[in-house]
């Protein structure tokens, strides 16, 4: 190491033990009276609670011909209502069913919703959401990781009424777009 990076390491160092001793002290009751409130956004949530089953179609840019989609999930609230965890399926004619499970909550410095997920054909992304009131419409972005390399994906959930939704999503690896599905969704009573 240099001297130059020897020095800098030790003024960072000395620097993060003064900051550290400037952390205020609190009793137990000042701890717990800090602890933030459940936002109220997250009752937005609200809307993907419940059992719900999906049909569409996808399109894939190595494919001639789309294929049909459809699967079903279930949202529930864990973590004390802080985040939502939806557990799903999905069929796609020709191949294996896929399992997924992902979380949402929201972010308040961000002012988003947050998503995170994974599935049983290797892929795990984040992602983040808006929803637009006078549209009754979600709309969310994300990265993925898998198998097949990174990704973005993006789309939409239009809520046609509290038990329908129409859906959009596409995928692009670099410039190219490989995927596009649509479709529609029930709540199962």
């Amino acid at each position: 190491m240099s001297r130059r990076n020897a020095v800098l390491t030790f003024v960072a160092a000395s620097a993060s033990l003064l900051l550290a001793g400037c952390m205020p002290k609190m009793t137990i009751a000042e701890m717990k009276a800090a602890m933030p409130e459940r936002p109220a956004e997250l009752d937005r949530l609200n809307a993907f609670v419940g059992k719900w089953q999906y049909e569409g179609t996808a399109k894939f840019a190595m494919l001639d011909q789309p294929l049909k989609a459809g699967g079903h999930s279930e949202g529930q609230w864990e973590g004390n209502g802080w985040y939502l965890v939806n557990r799903s399926v999905m069929t796609m004619e020709h191949f294996d069913d896929s399992q997924a499970l992902e979380a949402w909550s929201y972010d308040v410095h961000a002012k988003k919703y947050r998503s995170m997920w994974v599935d049983s054909m290797g892929m795990m992304g984040t992602g983040e959401a808006t929803y637009d009131d006078p549209t009754r419409t979600w709309h969310w972005k994300g990265t993925s990781h898998s198998p097949w390399g990174p990704s973005s994906i993006k789309g939409t959930m239009h809520f046609v009424d509290d038990d329908s939704v129409e859906w959009t999503f596409t995928e692009h690896m670099g410039l190219m777009k490989t995927t596009e599905m649509s479709g529609t969704g029930k709540r199962v009573k």
